[in-house]
């Protein structure tokens, strides 16, 4: 399945419905915007009405990539992040080379230079 869900109602008022309705689907991504301590609750919930703590498990919350965003278009971007990570299978984690590749460069370097 290639459907990626994200649950952010208005309010929150509606979380807990609309994320009951996501688990019925076989969505590769279920995500749920907002606090820790609502989505405790909604779990709960969701537990108490049968929903096994296996597939809760498979739900992504906090959603979001921790990228230190503040503001919602930077919510945008981390939460967009992360749903193009799971989509091609990626760490998530920084891109940047290690400092094996600059000490190997300036090695090489200093080579080129006495030659």
């Amino acid at each position: 399945m290639n459907s990626f869900v994200v649950v952010a109602t208005r309010g929150h008022r509606y979380d807990d419905l609309a994320l009951e309705s996501a688990l019925e689907t076989p969505s590769r991504y279920i995500g749920l915007l907002g606090s820790r301590r609502k989505t405790l609750m909604i779990y709960q919930r969701l537990v108490q009405q049968g929903t096994s703590p296996e597939r809760l498990k498979q739900v992504r919350s906090p959603i979001g990539l921790d990228i230190g965003a503040l503001t919602p278009e930077e919510l945008a971007v981390s939460i967009m992040s992360e749903i193009i990570m799971v989509r091609r299978g990626g760490a998530g984690s920084p891109l940047q080379m290690g400092d094996w590749y600059v000490d190997r460069a300036a090695e090489i370097s200093q080579r080129t230079i006495q030659v």
